[in-house]
């Protein structure tokens, strides 16, 4: 950020050029030398000046912080500071190594927004931190996107989880963005090195914004019986009417997610999961994924439902986000009635514990 470069002598002399005469020598007679007092009133105003230029707004940050401005020297030795992570672009098609404390920082960017409880924050870092882990130490199975870029994690949230950088974040809160970001490093900071253990392994913490009102099971999402990932009620997440959005499309429109030039709308059709979400969309002889066609058309989530109008095929979808593990909304209102960051994670991870991930990295 470029300060703003404060010259006194120059201005002062300006001042008293264009300033009128009132009485004393005539105009064309040398200016008196400059007295004590004229010079302690300078450096009053000057001393104001940085004030309010620095000093107050320091305060408020401070004030709206509720606690001390962020302590670089801190943040750099962190145990998470030690650890690398490697993050594969899907944008620049490019791998790079960051800290895992600064990634977690990135993903908490991208997931939040300014005045969540801290507790939120807090469930939300180990979290992260706990799927950066397994990532990095769990490997086997079917490669992944990382994988095949010899990384450990993809910045796309459709694939692993979302990140957004400190210029992102000053774009998007110009006026909010030093108290947000002190905010979310204090959150990493003191939950360093914490993460997520289910029989003494890293879980596999999914996350998300929002869900329809219930987190989806791992049977239902994934197929596959991981014990704690279970359904979870979301109440506050089941009241919210953000968690519904509305989208019209074309029948031209469509056609391009299936590499067609155009597609018959009734002749559309979808199959679903037992908890409702849709499994698979069928276009003539093309079908795709229900996530594939949710990414195409830029959906918010897999659980929606259509119907065919005069303007062309009404999508309406319910919730943001994959819909399995941790709903951030449901999180942040668990906070705001007094929930702290431990049974906010124990909520969402039956049968987990939280400690150090000394012995995995």
């Amino acid at each position: 950020m470029t300060q703003r470069r404060f010259v006194p002598t120059k201005r002062a002399s300006n001042r008293a050029k264009g300033r009128a005469f009132t009485g004393g020598s005539p105009p064309n007679q040398p200016e008196a030398d400059v007295t004590p007092s004229e010079v302690l009133r300078f450096v009053v105003r000057i001393a104001l000046i940085f004030f309010a230029i620095v000093g107050l707004p320091t305060m408020i940050a401070r004030s709206v912080h509720r606690g001390p401005m962020p302590d670089v020297t801190a943040w750099l030795h962190t145990s998470d500071a030690k650890r690398q992570i490697r993050v594969y672009s899907t944008e620049t098609e490019s791998t790079t190594t960051m800290t895992l404390n600064n990634y977690v920082l990135d993903v908490l960017s991208a997931e939040f927004s300014p005045g969540a409880p801290m507790a939120s924050l807090k469930a939300a870092a180990v979290a992260t931190r706990t799927y950066a882990i397994h990532a990095m130490t769990q490997r086997g199975g079917t490669p992944s996107v990382a994988d095949q870029h010899g990384a450990d994690v993809t910045d796309d949230a459709s694939l692993d989880l979302p990140i957004a950088t400190e210029s992102d974040v000053e774009a998007e809160y110009p006026n909010q963005s030093l108290q947000f970001l002190s905010q979310l490093q204090a959150a990493v900071e003191a939950t360093d090195g914490q993460i997520i253990v289910y029989q003494k392994k890293p879980i596999l913490a999914f996350m998300f914004e929002e869900s329809p009102g219930k987190t989806r099971s791992s049977v239902d999402a994934l197929h596959q019986s991981i014990p704690y990932l279970p359904a979870i009620a979301c109440p506050d997440d089941a009241v919210d009417p953000d968690r519904i959005s509305a989208n019209t499309f074309e029948s031209r429109e469509l056609g391009q997610a299936f590499g067609q030039a155009a597609v018959k709308l009734n002749q559309l059709k979808l199959t679903r999961a037992p908890d409702g979400f849709v499994t698979s969309v069928k276009a003539g002889d093309q079908t795709m994924t229900g996530a594939d066609f949710a990414a195409k058309l830029s959906l918010p989530s897999t659980d929606f439902q259509w119907q065919v109008g005069k303007q062309g095929l009404t999508i309406t979808s319910y919730g943001r986000g994959l819909d399995i593990g941790m709903s951030l909304h449901e999180a942040q209102a668990l906070a705001a009635k007094g929930m702290d960051w431990q049974h906010i994670l124990s909520h969402f991870y039956p049968g987990t514990s939280v400690q150090s991930d000394g012995e995995f990295v």
